[in-house]
């Protein structure tokens, strides 16, 4: 069962990114349903895409959600990528361990190519690297599950942290502006600002 890869657009134009099924992740259908409303995932744009028009990116999301989640992989010599970075969930979350170990996996055997990593799942995450080495190619973004409740102690193991601010949000300092991801490429650095403030974004309804 093979790894599937995705071309990105609008932000992510010119990005590859290995994708999952959003839809079927327990962990996300847990923090979309929250009744904590500022949330970020309340307004996941994944959902929101997923359930209209990007509907036909599901049956290889889910591939990749079993793939990566039940089986282990150790040769991804099929995969080709367009660009020296590559984004690790453009959609999807961490499912399990083995999910990450994967990736690891994947990240290592393409040592040329910097991968970044969007997670909320701190508990896989410093789990895993409790035992194993971060690979020197991958960047590991703490995704800020609160709105406006901007982070700037980095959680460990991550090397960055992502935090979403609303339309409201008057702190100012946001330092991701609507930039192609590929122009600006702060999350794909070592050497760059590692407190990362976007403002919000609304895929179809406001909710």
């Amino acid at each position: 069962m093979q790894i599937k890869k995705s071309k990105m657009s609008g932000k992510l134009f010119y990005l590859d990114a290995i994708n999952s099924n959003t839809l079927s992740n327990e962990f996300c259908q847990k923090e979309h349903k929250s009744p904590v409303q500022n949330k970020i995932c309340k307004k996941c744009f994944s959902f929101a895409m997923l359930e209209s028009y990007r509907s036909n990116c599901i049956p290889n999301f889910e591939n990749n959600s079993v793939a990566l989640s039940t089986m282990v992989h150790t040769d991804f010599s099929y995969l080709k990528f367009r660009n020296d970075i590559v984004r690790l969930h453009g959609h999807g979350e961490l499912i399990n361990q083995t999910h990450l170990h994967n990736f690891v996996e994947l990240v290592k055997f393409f040592p040329d190519i910097t991968f970044a990593l969007w997670s909320k799942r701190i508990d896989i995450v410093r789990k895993y690297f409790k035992t194993n080495q971060i690979p020197d190619n991958l960047i590991l973004v703490y995704s800020n599950p609160i709105i406006d409740k901007v982070m700037t102690k980095i959680p460990r193991p991550f090397h960055k942290v992502f935090n979403n601010v609303s339309e409201d949000y008057t702190g100012g300092a946001e330092n991701c502006t609507g930039q192609k991801c590929n122009d600006c490429r702060l999350c794909y650095k070592f050497d760059t600002e590692n407190v990362i403030i976007e403002k919000e974004k609304f895929y179809g309804k406001k909710q």
